[in-house]
């Protein structure tokens, strides 16, 4: 018994301390959000002596580009996660609940996509947006962080799916539900772990993306944040503004975790 209480302390000890290594940098750059340049730069000290909100008027007042890319994230994060979940919902149901001859093969081909490295994908998506003109839209860069999400949204959802007893469909079509119906009624509501996982999945995967976003939008008028944020590059840092888009930037991601993480939890102790 002691042992086994001795193993615990340690290993709680090891996760603390990378739990430490991870949220100090964000920590750090929250203070320094609110830090003035003379501070950070001549005065560094970890907690701020003087807080001041200067760095956040600046990007409010005089960094309005910078609220624009923040709008184009947000557009763009909340369409790709819509759509994510919507295709993956309904193609999930489908292979678990509908299944048809090659369906094994054809989820197979689709966790094949996962495999293939973005950076390989990159020159024919651009070919494509430029033909189309989709370039520079946030249409340009919904669809392929959807392409880039779908995949694993779909085997998420397909064993949720799974793992709903065949009995409640038979009941449903007993009853005079049809196959829709029967997926937006009875089976859906039951998947509600499953969607917030996709949920969770999708919007840190599209939030945070850089390269795609780098290669394909190259104007102001759709560029995300994480691609903006190395513009702040200059001959001189200003690491007080840094520090406020960073936080902008992060706060979203962070909130949702914080609103979904007793759900999350509930789906890793199932085994989902």
């Amino acid at each position: 018994m002691k042992r086994k209480t001795l193993l615990n302390l340690v290993l709680f000890a090891l996760l603390a301390v990378v739990a430490l290594v991870f949220i100090i940098p964000i920590v750090y750059c929250v203070f320094n959000s609110v830090k003035t340049s003379k501070e950070i730069l001549q005065q560094v000290t970890f907690l701020p002596r003087n807080v001041t909100w200067e760095n956040y008027q600046y990007v409010f007042e005089r960094g309005s580009k910078y609220l624009n890319y923040y709008w184009n994230t947000i557009v763009i994060t909340f369409v790709g996660v819509l759509i994510t979940l919507l295709l993956s919902a309904m193609a999930g149901y489908a292979f678990a609940k509908l299944p048809f001859k090659g369906s094994n093969s054809i989820m197979g081909f689709i966790l094949f996509i996962v495999t293939f490295p973005l950076a390989a994908l990159l020159i024919p998506i651009y070919m494509m947006e430029f033909k189309m003109g989709l370039l520079n839209t946030h249409l340009g860069l919904i669809l392929p962080n959807v392409m880039n999400v779908l995949p694993f949204s779909v085997f998420i959802m397909r064993g949720i799916f799974m793992d709903i007893p065949d009995e409640l469909g038979e009941s449903a079509e007993i009853d005079g539900c049809g196959i829709f119906r029967t997926w937006w009624n009875i089976m859906l509501p039951m998947a509600r772990n499953g969607l917030i996982i996709v949920t969770v999945f999708a919007f840190y995967n599209i939030w945070g993306e850089y390269t795609m976003g780098k290669a394909l939008a190259t104007q102001d008028s759709a560029m995300p944040i994480s691609v903006a944020l190395t513009l702040l590059k200059g001959e001189n840092w200003n690491y007080g503004v840094l520090g406020a888009v960073i936080t902008m930037a992060i706060a979203p991601p962070i909130a949702v975790f914080t609103v979904f993480q007793r759900e999350m939890v509930a789906v890793m102790a199932q085994g989902a």
